[in-house]
């Protein structure tokens, strides 16, 4: 099988949660896990459930599969020599810990970027920072399509932004934001950038060392794994920063902001995400063993490949109705991933998805914790956007089938 691709019905074979007759397109809230994930936690717990850094055979094993994991998160990051992976509960939690890291490096006038796609979890921490001084600039969106411009950032970056902290892929837009030119920006003035990557690395491989980034994060259970979340950074920039964690470990790296135990259970599930990865590309992976770069890049290009044809009858559904408003790009292609938002305007919402929730299909409406965008294209946050969101095990029968419910239910 080496070198081949699986059928989408291996595909989806490999998911114990998805099922032919309900149709899952709620995957920008969180992905399905593959059964070798799961598996892989019940194990640990069962053999390998202990402390790490001791000498016995259980602690062994399980200081082996937390520095594999970090590995492992290195090379999805695309910065395996370059940077530290520090690992946490969630995506808010470690971009929380790095803006009160960075605030002592800040002073009053200082001033902050922040996109107004970001997700919540992205903003609140950064926008803190006023109470001491910071000045806080808005890189706004286009308030039709809610797309962000590299103009628009370009003209509000000075000699006093010091972080632009910005979405990789908006959760609600669906789009690609272009990080390495966003880097250049920033580097005109010496500004850190901070990318939230949680709503694009279920779809795309991400390449921190290419693109320049400082800092990346995203949630790993968003990308088929569990409950847990990463944040890539470079070696040098940790190095700047005085981390939260005990004293003895104020030099360990990342690790000095990684407060208390992780979830060693979590972290060896995410590792044999990486015999996922062979499968999709035929190449075997062994348990413990790290999916190498070459096999985590073929694999997202396995997905990439699947997810052009959701999008592609996605939109040619949404491009259909003239009763639709649509945000993002409206073309299938390299400038976006199938993450769908639409308001009708008639029906709210909320009662869309109250009268898909009669079928079997799972897909959400809100502003799901990006209500900045919303009120920024003249969307009522409370209500929000109907949002379905695919990943490369979806079909396009399930898109067809859930706009055909669609159709019905706008119709009526």
């Amino acid at each position: 099988m080496v070198g081949t691709t699986p059928s989408i019905e291996m595909i989806r074979a490999q998911f114990p949660g998805l099922r032919d007759d309900f149709a899952f397109l709620e995957n920008a809230g969180g992905s399905q896990v593959p059964g070798v994930v799961i598996d892989e936690i019940g194990r640990f717990y069962r053999e390998d459930y202990a402390q790490k850094g001791a000498t016995y055979g259980m602690s062994v094993r399980a200081t082996e599969l937390h520095d594999q994991c970090k590995v492992f998160l290195s090379r999805i990051f695309g910065g395996e020599e370059t940077g530290y992976v520090a690992v946490g509960p969630s995506a808010t939690a470690l971009f929380n810990m790095l803006a009160g890291a960075l605030r002592p490096t800040l002073r009053p006038g200082d001033e902050v970027v922040i996109s107004v796609a970001n997700h919540e979890s992205h903003i609140g921490c950064w926008e803190r920072l006023a109470e001491f001084g910071v000045v806080i600039k808005w890189w706004g969106v286009d308030p039709e399509s809610g797309l962000s411009s590299l103009d628009d950032l370009a003209a509000i970056v000075n000699e006093k932004t010091k972080v632009i902290a910005f979405t990789q892929t908006c959760n609600l837009v669906g789009d690609i934001v272009d990080a390495k030119a966003v880097v250049k920006i920033a580097e005109q003035v010496g500004a850190v950038t901070v990318m939230d990557s949680v709503a694009a690395a279920s779809h795309q491989a991400l390449f921190v060392d290419e693109w320049g980034v400082d800092f990346c994060c995203f949630s790993c259970y968003k990308v088929y794994g569990p409950h847990m979340a990463a944040m890539w950074g470079k070696k040098e920039r940790w190095s700047e920063l005085t981390g939260p964690n005990h004293k003895q470990l104020l030099d360990k790296g990342a690790m000095k902001f990684e407060l208390g135990c992780l979830s060693y259970e979590s972290m060896a599930g995410f590792l044999a995400l990486g015999r996922y990865f062979g499968f999709l590309v035929g190449e075997e992976v062994g348990f413990g063993e790290v999916a190498s770069r070459a096999v985590i890049e073929r694999a997202y290009q396995v997905m990439d490949e699947r997810e052009t044809f959701l999008e592609e009858a996605m939109l040619g559904w949404l491009n259909s109705r003239s009763d639709l408003r649509v945000l993002g790009v409206r073309t299938a292609g390299q400038d976006r991933h199938p993450t769908f938002s639409f308001r009708h305007n008639r029906l709210s919402s909320q009662e869309i998805e109250r009268r898909a929730h009669e079928h079997p299909v799972a897909l959400k409406y809100g502003n799901m914790y990006a209500w900045r965008i919303c009120e920024a294209c003249g969307i009522p946050a409370d209500d929000g956007v109907v949002r379905v969101s695919a990943v490369h095990y979806n079909t396009v029968e399930e898109i067809q089938r859930v706009c055909g419910l669609l159709e019905t239910i706008l119709n009526g």
